[in-house]
């Protein structure tokens, strides 16, 4: 057991040691020292609710928390971030109506169903929200059991309204009544990365989002189903962003665009990384050899340098083992599928790149995915390296991040 002269002797240690030593602590311990005095309390809090975590169907859940600030309210000053496992629609915005002088980062994530309440006591609840005075990062996530986006009200834009995000995620929501703000409702000069991943809006909606974002560097737009609007507005929406936007993931499942002209993204002269699937970026014209190096002209962002053509799935061959021909379809072990390109997407590449000079002289890298079962861009290659392009071969289940200054390289 620690003897007095021991306590006596951490506390006149340096708060900066102090805090080192306590790290090797575990929560609970670190909670036991807590109580042994005043001045422990004072030296543990700052480290102890740093970094504040939620779990869901306990006392220790988002209401939970809020009834331990109420009790405990100076804690507040020591939250620099927050992990709930749970969107509660009264206890998040109970939360939020609190002053965290020093919070930096929420990230919420939401599986299952939602608790429902009254819009009434939604918008009671709004009216006590603060915004965030060093708020940089924010993941507002709420994945249902049916993956229906979760329709949010005019009234709830305050929970997005901090003006020093630098980073925002949007999962699964409809934020279409944004559309009714202002159009300098949003002040996020500073933020430098948005996703939006399967969720749902208006044209006037994203761009009231978007219109102060004029630092935005990295913009990911993801779609399973049909887009909420035609594909040739959205470059028109992120005007605000078009000197500042270097990475652009249009990550979009739906085979069909729904004007088939094109999007114009060559007012974006510093856009080096764009991930498109091509019939939306060209529309269905570029099956049209003639047509490719006007469309390629007025489509692509100029100084472009990794393309990853999104949405190309190649037509499957067959399916072999040693056997003989099976059925087409996803090869089980020991099996080996063959694909090859459609014929539209296979002169795209090829016009890409033997034409790089002349259409898009920085190009670097030409990206697509199931290059670990496709047979005929063997011949790409050696016209790749001849103009200086790599044709990148990503397997199905691939990532691609691309990094900034990695891009300011090539």
């Amino acid at each position: 057991m620690a003897s007095a002269d021991s306590h006596a002797y951490f506390f006149k240690l340096p708060l900066e040691i102090q805090w080192w030593t306590l790290r090797y602590l575990g929560p609970r311990d670190q909670a036991s020292f807590l109580q042994i005095c005043r001045e422990a309390r004072e030296i543990v809090e700052p480290l102890l609710y740093h970094r504040v975590y939620t779990k869901v169907g306990t006392y220790n859940d988002t209401s939970g928390l809020v009834d331990f600030l109420r009790r405990r309210p100076h804690v507040a000053n020591f939250v620099h971030a927050f992990v709930l496992d749970e969107f509660h629609p009264v206890a998040y915005r109970q939360l939020m109506a609190f002053e965290f002088p020093n919070l930096e980062s929420v990230i919420m994530q939401h599986d299952g169903e939602l608790l429902r309440i009254s819009d009434e006591k939604k918008l009671s609840l709004n009216q006590f929200v603060k915004e965030q005075p060093k708020l940089t990062n924010l993941t507002f996530s709420v994945e249902r059991d049916d993956f229906s986006a979760v329709k949010l009200d005019e009234d709830d834009a305050i929970l997005f309204r901090h003006k020093k995000l630098r980073r925002i995620r949007m999962s699964f929501i409809d934020f279409s009544a944004f559309s009714n703000l202002d159009a300098d409702y949003f002040q996020h000069s500073d933020l430098r990365i948005l996703f939006i991943e399967l969720c749902w809006y208006t044209h006037e909606a994203l761009s009231r989002l978007m219109s102060s974002m004029s630092a935005l560097q990295n913009l990911q737009i993801s779609h399973n189903g049909q887009l909420p609007f035609s594909e040739k507005l959205y470059p028109s929406v992120m005007t605000p962003a078009q000197e500042s936007l270097r990475i652009l993931d249009l990550t979009w499942r739906w085979k069909v665009p729904l004007d088939d002209q094109g999007m114009d993204f060559t007012r974006f002269p510093n856009l080096h990384f764009l991930r498109v699937p091509p019939v939306f970026l060209l529309g269905s014209a570029y099956m049209d050899d003639m047509a490719l190096p006007e469309l390629i002209r007025t489509r692509f962002p100029p100084n472009l340098k990794m393309l990853l053509l999104e949405n190309i799935v190649p037509r499957s061959i067959r399916v072999m083992n040693e056997r003989g021909v099976v059925f087409p379809g996803y090869p089980p072990p020991g099996y080996t599928l063959e694909l090859t390109l459609m014929p539209r997407d296979y002169q795209l590449i090829r016009f890409l790149i033997t034409e790089k000079h002349n259409v898009l002289p920085r190009l670097k890298y030409v990206l697509m995915y199931y290059m670990e079962f496709m047979q005929d861009p063997s011949d790409l290659y050696p016209l790749a390296k001849e103009n200086g392009v790599t044709l990148g071969p990503l397997l199905s289940t691939d990532y691609v991040n691309p990094l900034l200054d990695w891009l300011d390289e090539l």
